[in-house]
């Protein structure tokens, strides 16, 4: 994957050669769109801002009995070289034939003839070579050589397409290679999405190499179609070079760290003498109210829906605290926050300590305080709650972490003078980081590698800016980069380097925290229609890539008008929220349970209404009707009818025969969860996995099979909460610091 600049999208390159003495890797690219006619543009001693790999599976390439005959055809020949160079170097008989449209065209003539016993050229027009396609040539050695052991094709989806055909008959295996749309190209989007012998795969994890004879090539040539409008018109721009985009007003930009504008009060000193306990009758009974965006001004732009309380507001809340001899919100936290104990600050007037109790205990407080479920977890348990609403923790959170920022008041602890330890973080999401500020509070040189061009993972990809603004994210990963923490962005571990390799270069332990990632589909028909998204594609698209703010970004979303979400969490809600900011006409949430089994928050859920979201509950997704131009035109839905408790203790929905009917939509998204990404797994031999994929740990260390491994957050418990995947990461460095031996000075708050 390549991003040639800070606006630039994510585009797969194919590998055509390397060398790794020298450290260089040779892609080759055609201009076909405004993105490649950029790149046409780099000269040597340029830069591109992010080329990230390798993806994929490895090529299976081994010693045959009998010839291999490599096909390439256009800007495939040069994918197939070193494939070539690697089957001759196995000891095989090898026949290539490159195909292409004229003779202006052919490059790597000798490179090929060096490595194979028989070269054929081909060119459409006639001008060199042998006149035809590349397929007519392959007909011809196949019926000539008797003992061909595999071919392997690469080019224009057509051609690869035909020349299954061609070896079909013959029963000889065939391997072509897929290198379709994709945005992140971790397995995380499903954007690369393809059908090989009737099952989904994702050609970024499972790919590029598949069984030819297996790959619904119809449904990949439409589907390679998805952003053809887009991509036209950005093209078109490019070549035009239009003043109005260069003139247009570059609003929102966030850069630097924010600065709280709060003005601060004097902090008040304990009274002398025992402390006189507070009781539910003494206490303001009504919660602060929000400040938030109203409904119709905030469908129409991205900014933050709630603006948080003001001075006056967070005090007010801060009294309603009755300050517990035995609090029952601390043990609804998963990170161990000394609640009542910031709160008491707060009450006092004294921010910046309660400040440094927050931060005690929770690397990432203005994201807690804005996206935690408090109200099932910390507030669920709240006395206050047992006559008033409880106490709004989360809201005194993010006020108290927002009004900290840029004032400095961090502080961190000086490590002892004993020889320091190495720990490497994989993913800097909630448990990654939560994790790696742990170590590095105690004195752990932490690296953290991130698959994307960003770090914040999920919160960067999954959170809209309307939820939880970037600048806050970032502000929260600078405060860890100043504790010591090294980020490295654009690494795939699994890819570059394996964990045994990080192992090897002298990493005393390892901390696996990737995320759930692969997005899950409801395996009806139509899927592979044009205009089926998974949440994390679309959420990726518009929140990572900027593609809400095109054209001044390249990325496209590719979004119609009418949208379903499918789903009711809080994914669901992202999606549905962001599509009308978008613009869509009409969004519709289709979930088949009720309203009160939506796994949603409250709020979110409250604010979609406001914002003037369709719901139909109880209402399943049978069917994605299409055109025979493979676009969405509609979903067929069944209505559903509540039965008895499944396995999550929510009532089983159960189809109401006859009930089947027709929506109209152009656009489905499915928020349905996500499933184990496979990475991590498929390369660390020993490391154990549950039926589903799942990191297999122990509960109380987060340690793995693998002595020195750990791992913690939806890798292990599958889709869950920031808060949770939080925990789990200190309870994780917890372990990690006992494993390597290394006094513990800072708590790490579990």
């Amino acid at each position: 994957m390549a991003r040639i600049d800070e606006r630039g999208e994510r585009i797969p390159l194919t590998v055509a050669d390397f060398d790794t003495e020298r450290g260089v890797v040779t892609v080759v690219i055609q201009a076909v769109g405004k993105t490649t006619f950029e790149m046409m543009e780099l000269r040597e001693g340029n830069a591109i801002l992010d080329f990230i790999g390798p993806l994929g599976l490895p090529s299976h390439i081994r010693k045959l009995e009998g010839t291999v005959v490599m096909v390439g055809g256009g800007l495939g020949v040069a994918p197939v070289f070193p494939q070539l160079r690697a089957y001759k170097q196995q000891g095989n008989r090898t026949i290539s034939i490159v195909g292409f449209r004229n003779k202006d065209l052919v490059f790597w003539e000798d490179r090929f003839r060096e490595f194979s016993d028989e070269l054929i050229v081909t060119t459409d027009d006639g001008s060199y070579g042998r006149h035809g396609f590349v397929t007519h040539a392959l007909a011809e050695v196949l019926g000539r050589e008797k003992n061909v052991a595999e071919v392997v094709a690469i080019g224009p989806i057509p051609m690869m397409k035909a020349c299954c055909e061609v070896t079909r008959p013959f029963g000889i295996p065939t391997v072509v290679s897929l290198n379709s749309i994709m945005v992140d190209g971790t397995g995380m989007c499903g954007s690369c999405r393809v059908t090989i012998g009737g099952k989904m795969k994702f050609a970024c994890v499972d790919g590029a190499d598949f069984d030819g004879h297996l790959v619904n090539f119809e449904e990949l040539a439409l589907r390679q179609k998805r952003f053809e409008r887009e991509e036209k018109a950005a093209l078109d721009r490019f070549r035009a070079e239009s003043a109005s985009l260069a003139a247009m007003k570059r609003t929102g930009e966030l850069n630097g760290v924010p600065h709280s504008l709060c003005e601060l009060p004097e902090p008040i000193a304990e009274p002398p003498g025992p402390r006189i306990p507070k009781n539910i009758k003494t206490i303001p009974p009504e919660r602060a109210p929000m400040p938030q965006q109203p409904p119709e001004v905030r469908v129409r732009n991205f900014q933050e829906v709630a603006l948080g309380l003001d001075l006056e507001g967070a005090l007010h809340e801060a009294e309603r605290c009755l300050r517990c001899k035995k609090p029952r919100c601390v043990p609804g936290c998963p990170v161990g926050i000394d609640i009542p104990g910031f709160i008491s600050a707060l009450q006092h007037h004294d921010v910046q300590r309660s400040y440094r109790i927050l931060k005690s205990s929770n690397a990432l407080p203005a994201v807690c305080g804005r996206v935690c479920p408090q109200e099932s977890q910390c507030e669920a348990t709240c006395v206050v709650g047992a006559k008033f609403k409880p106490v709004a923790i989360g809201r005194l959170e993010r006020f108290v972490a927002d009004t900290a920022m840029g004032r400095g008041w961090d502080e961190f602890p000086e490590t002892t003078g004993t020889a320091q330890k190495r720990a490497a973080i994989i993913g800097s999401g909630p448990s990654g980081l939560a994790c790696a500020g742990d170590l590095a509070r105690n004195g752990v040189a932490v690296t953290v590698f991130e698959a994307l061009h960003v770090a914040g993972g999920v919160l960067k990809y999954g959170i809209p800016e309307f939820r939880l603004p970037d600048l806050i994210i970032d502000a929260e990963i600078e405060n860890l980069k100043r504790m010591g923490v090294e980020i490295r962005l654009d690494t795939i571990i699994g890819k570059l380097f394996t964990i045994p390799q990080l192992l090897e270069k002298g990493y005393d332990s390892v901390f696996v925290g990737t995320g759930a990632g692969s997005p899950k589909f409801a395996g009806i028909p139509g899927e592979a229609f044009n205009g089926v998204f998974s949440a994390n594609e679309f959420l990726t698209r518009v929140n990572l890539m900027r593609g809400y703010r095109q054209p001044l970004y390249d990325t496209p979303v590719g979004m119609g008008r009418r949208v379903a979400v499918v789903g009711a969490g809080n994914t669901a809600m992202d999606s549905c929220r962001v599509a009308k900011r978008l613009g869509a006409e009409q969004v519709t949430v289709v979930y088949r349970r009720s309203r009160r089994e939506s796994p949603a928050r409250i709020e979110e859920l409250e604010h979609a209404i406001e914002e003037g979201i369709e719901f139909l509950w109880l209402t399943n997704p049978v069917e994605i009707i299409g055109n025979s131009a493979g676009w969405v035109t509609g979903m067929r839905v069944q209505k559903m009818e509540l039965g008895e408790p499944d396995a999550s203790g929510r009532r089983r929905p159960v189809p109401v025969e006859g009930s089947e009917y027709l929506i109209d939509v152009d656009t489905v998204i499915y928020a349905l969860g996500t499933s184990a990404n496979p990475i991590i797994a498929q390369t660390t031999p020993g490391l154990k996995t549950n039926k589903w994929g799942y990191i297999e740990v122990d509960e109380a260390t987060g340690m793995t099979s693998l002595p020195g491994v750990f791992a913690g957050g939806d890798i292990v418990t599958g889709a869950a909460t920031v808060i949770l995947a939080m925990g789990a990461g200190k309870r994780a460095a917890k372990g990690m610091l006992e494993y390597m031996g290394v006094p513990q000075f800072a708590e790490t708050g579990v």
